[in-house]
Formats: structure tokens, sequence, C-alpha cells
């Protein structure tokens, strides 16, 4: 039963998401939501994170990259980010046994990505979506994770009147070949999920 259902702590639920609603501000008062050094702050978070992980026995976890590390200026330096947190996330792993059960890439929250990420209409963007899938992707298979996580909550046309259904699916599954295609390249054997959320 539990290779079938692999119970997995969330990091955005349960360590960065803030408590709003529509109606008020956050609720959550967490040490790393305030003002500080970001990085700091996302070390922080991650050793709270893995505390909770041994306490409540959790045999997974599961992230998108702006959920345990700040993004920074330019891609390099959100990188560079990620990097160091990968490490503290090794290190951890190594001391707690607990699992990576799927990574992803957050292609949704900045607002470069208010068309989409791989239906976005502007090539920059779309490549810059691209590299950051493909950090991530490296990330989860450097720390053994079990499947690597796409969801397009962004995707896709806002009205029938400002869009090009035919070149947004094959923009969309262009941008799908070629995160399968980088599976292969490093050797990830984890699978590739899409999470389907229609209307969101």
């Amino acid at each position: 039963m539990e290779d079938q259902l692999r119970f997995a702590t969330c990091y955005w639920h349960s360590f960065g998401w803030g408590g709003t609603d529509p109606f008020g501000e956050p609720s959550f008062n967490r040490p790393w939501h305030g003002a500080g050094d970001p990085m700091a702050q996302a070390t922080h978070k991650a050793d709270v994170a893995f505390d909770l992980f041994r306490l409540i026995d959790s045999p997974f976890f599961t992230f998108h990259d702006r959920d345990v590390a700040p993004e920074g200026a330019t891609l390099r330096e959100s990188n560079e980010h990620l990097k160091r947190i990968e490490g503290v996330f090794e290190h951890k792993m190594d001391e707690t046994g607990v699992k990576l059960l799927w990574g992803t890439a957050n292609l949704f929250s900045n607002r470069r990505y208010m068309a989409g990420a791989a239906t976005n209409p502007d090539p920059d963007v779309f490549a810059y979506a691209a590299a950051q899938v493909k950090n991530v992707l490296e990330m989860t298979h450097r720390l053994r994770g079990h499947n690597y996580v796409l969801w397009g909550g962004r995707e896709g046309y806002e009205t029938l009147l400002n869009t090009d259904l035919k070149r947004e699916l094959a923009q969309l599954g262009r941008f799908l070949n070629l995160v399968v295609e980088h599976k292969h390249k490093i050797g990830f054997k984890g699978q590739i999920l899409i999470e389907p959320k229609p209307a969101e």
C-alpha cells in the first residue's frame, strides 16, 4: 500500500503559505516571513521543515523552487540560491532518511508568467521557464527525487479573443518534449507528472 500511497509533506502548504485569504492579511507569523536576509531565512525554514518531517515521521517531502529559496535578481542568482539550499537538503536528507517525492519549478508566481510559461508568446519568457525547469529537474535528480511535476497554473488563453490555440498547444508540446529529452539526457529515472487543474 505504501508504494501506491506515498504520503509527503508539501513545503509550500506547510512552510511557505502565509495564511492569507481574500478578506485579510496573512495570519501565520513565521520567522522566515518577515524582514531579514532571505537566504538565512530559507536555511532556517529548512531546519524547521526537517524537524517537522522527523517529528511526524513523514517519509517524503515535495517542493517548488521558490518555496525553498528566494528568487534572485537574475536567473543565475536564483540558481545559486537554490544550489545553496540543495546542500542543506542533502545533509538533512542523509541525517533524517526523509526522501524527495517530487520537485517542481514555480512557473506562475512571478509576473513574467502572467501570460503563461510554456505557452507564453514571448520567446524570452519561454526560454526563462525552460531554464528554470532544467535547473530544478537537475536538482531533483541529484537529490534522488522519485518524480518531477509540471503544473501549468497560468498556461493557456485568458479569452478566445486574443489567442491562437493551435500555436499555444504546439508550443506547450514543444516545452514538454524538451523536459522529457532533458530527463533522459541527465539519466533521471523518475516519472514526469503533469498536474492538471481545469479552470485555474
